[in-house]
């Protein structure tokens, strides 16, 4: 066969692809453009055919894109993703990128790999620093994708969670700053500052990371002020007030720190009384503990599970008090009742399972393995 013929069938069978592929653009005012095949996606051109006629929009207009014509193993992906099966979500993504033959679809479900493996390496440093690998290999080859202020972000919280803070603090600040340069919206700025605020406080920078959290707080409502994620904001926002509580039991000034939380708790806003009801009980907690005072464990357990009655869902409140019940019975022993530890590593598997990317993870599965 000819070199002619050989081009031809290449870009025929490359069409045809693209005609199956039927991809939905999801515009930021929330109309859709169906039908279409993406052919580029990146920081500064999105562009698809539609009727065989190849049709070019501003990136700033697109929230995001729906694939069409995925292997199986891409669908499979997304719905362990959905279950917080990350494993095997990583899993299915690799397989995904290896039965496509799709430029585009190849960089997605590569990233889409990497954001599972940082999701799963949630209290696992290990995995956390392959994950951090795989993510920073990701950006060296699609540095002008679509999807690099997430990579970025999946980088930092991985490097944090892997405990390389030094790596962690240079990619989120960076995050920080291409987001208002580059008009990456406002919730690139929580999410950097936030995670920033972290890795702070698992420095044990107190001061610091509470001026930080109080960054996150304000970034967020600059976010939700321009309607970004408005659930994800609002979870960085009680996180963020949960975080400068936190930076004062860091500093073992547990009176303060119940204080802080005893105010926060009386606040209109549920989940932000949840919170610091959870915040009460590990303050109260630390305090109970230093005396083994089993009433004032007592009194952390009534706060933490008034935490869990009160949860709305944002931030990590459940799972914290969840976490801090599970210390509360190890702390009071015999005292708590016959079966004190199996109620104890209940709550802590209830952490791990329940809340797989929660901060608090690596914690409970530290107590399990006590």
């Amino acid at each position: 066969m000819s070199m002619h013929k050989l081009f031809g069938l290449a870009f025929l069978t490359a069409f045809l692809q693209a005609q199956d592929a039927l991809d939905t653009i999801v515009k930021q005012d929330g109309a859709s453009v169906r039908g279409v095949s993406v052919t580029t996606f990146s920081l500064t051109s999105v562009k698809f055919l539609r009727n065989k006629e190849e049709v070019e929009i501003p990136p700033h207009q697109v929230a995001d894109i729906q694939w069409g014509g995925v292997p199986d193993a891409f669908t499979s992906g997304m719905a362990a993703l959905a279950r917080n099966d990350y494993e095997t979500a990583r899993q299915q993504f690799g397989e995904a990128v290896n039965k496509t033959d799709r430029a585009v679809l190849k960089a997605e479900a590569r990233l889409l790999q990497g954001k599972a493996a940082a999701l799963a390496g949630a209290g696992d440093p290990a995995a956390a620093a392959n994950a951090a690998g795989a993510l920073r290999a990701w950006i060296g080859e699609f540095p002008d994708n679509w999807r690099l202020p997430e990579a970025t972000y999946l980088l930092g919280r991985s490097l944090r969670m892997g405990q390389a803070h030094s790596d962690a603090e240079t990619t989120l600040k960076e995050l920080d700053d291409r987001a208002g340069r580059d008009g990456w919206g406002a919730m690139w700025n929580a999410r950097a500052k936030y995670e920033l605020a972290l890795c702070l406080l698992e420095q044990n920078k107190a001061l610091d990371a509470r001026s930080a959290f109080q960054s996150a707080g304000g970034a967020a409502d600059t976010a939700m002020a321009a309607g970004a994620r408005t659930d994800e904001m609002a979870a960085i926002k009680v996180n963020a007030r949960v975080g400068e509580g936190e930076s004062l039991i860091q500093e073992k000034s547990y009176d303060r720190a119940a204080e802080f939380f005893r105010t926060l708790s009386q606040n209109d806003d549920m989940s932000l009384a949840a919170a610091g009801k959870a915040g009460q009980g590990e303050a109260m907690f630390y305090l109970a503990s230093a005396s083994n005072d089993a009433n004032g464990l007592r009194g952390a357990e009534i706060a933490l599970a008034e935490a869990c009655v009160l949860d709305t869902g944002a931030g990590d409140t459940a799972a914290k008090a969840s976490y801090y019940l599970g210390r509360v019975l190890t702390a009071l022993g015999d005292r708590a009742g016959q079966d004190w530890g199996a109620r104890a590593k209940a709550y802590f598997t209830t952490v791990t399972k329940s809340y797989p990317s929660s901060r608090w993870v690596s914690s409970a599965k530290a107590e399990l393995t006590k």
